[in-house]
């Protein structure tokens, strides 16, 4: 598969966590994570889409001194993600961070017993590849061992947001004395698909640059999901609509925990 990355998670990447930490609720997400963690006692964990690393820190963070981990990977295939997630992981608990293709995850059959796959990751892959992906996490988990990840809900697109520009986003970069202003504009192409654009504004020393991105978003239903799941050898043990609560219908989000089942 070759991948092209949006701007967002390379040339881009240092203002990743200022552009999309505002749609998610790290501290909540990791301590869901870290419940599910102790109840299946996992030690052998892999995040095979770590971005910057945040949902990581919240499972890693010295803090938690009541969890003992064996071996815990931040793998992402984008350069500059891997390099934020390695600053910010670096001093926590034997984490250890690689690029790499999740399509492809250069680690043996049964390496792990817990995987992540977090902040609607999947966006970008259709479904074949998203298959692919399913059998990849299945090969390299022990039996029993859990994969937990979410995406967006192809029931509960929100049609308001769609074929308008809003700006989400404006905020200041002390490192380099500039501005940042971002513009989204978002149309549905299909009944599954949105094709995003953004567009930012960037000022320093009075002087403006416009960088344009742009990225097909995939929306995913429950049961297209339950169904590739289950033929890669997981069984769904919870779908819920946010981290840790209940599910609702046409919610933005699905939060799916699913374990391999012994064969």
């Amino acid at each position: 598969m070759t991948i092209t990355f949006p701007k967002l998670y390379t040339s881009l990447a240092k203002y990743y966590d200022r552009l999309e930490g505002q749609y998610r609720d790290y501290e909540k997400e990791g301590q869901w994570l870290r419940s599910l963690l102790r109840e299946t006692r996992s030690t052998r964990i892999i995040d095979i889409s770590c971005g910057t690393g945040r949902h990581l820190e919240g499972i890693t963070a010295r803090r938690e001194t009541s969890i003992q981990y064996d071996r815990v990977i931040a793998m992402d295939a984008s350069k500059e993600m891997t390099l934020i997630a390695r600053d910010r992981v670096s001093e926590n608990c034997k984490v250890e961070t690689i690029r790499g293709d999740f399509l492809n995850i250069p680690f043996p059959d049964k390496s792990f017993d817990f995987a992540i796959c977090m902040y609607w990751s999947l966006a970008g892959l259709d479904h074949e590849h998203t298959k692919i992906l399913f059998h990849e996490v299945s090969r390299i988990l022990q039996d029993s061992g859990i994969l937990v990840f979410d995406v967006e809900n192809a029931e509960g697109i929100k049609e308001n947001l769609l074929e308008e520009p809003f700006i989400d986003s404006f905020f200041s970069d002390p490192d380099t004395s500039s501005s940042i202003i971002r513009a989204n504009l978002s149309r549905k192409v299909k009944p599954d698909l949105v094709d995003w654009h953004a567009y930012y504004l960037i000022e320093r020393d009075g002087v403006s640059e416009l960088i344009n991105d742009e990225m097909k978003l995939r929306f995913y239903s429950r049961s297209t999901l339950e169904s590739f799941l289950t033929d890669s050898g997981f069984s769904v043990k919870t779908v819920s609509s946010s981290a840790g609560g209940n599910y609702v219908d046409k919610s933005p989000s699905l939060y799916f925990i699913a374990e391999k089942e012994t064969r």
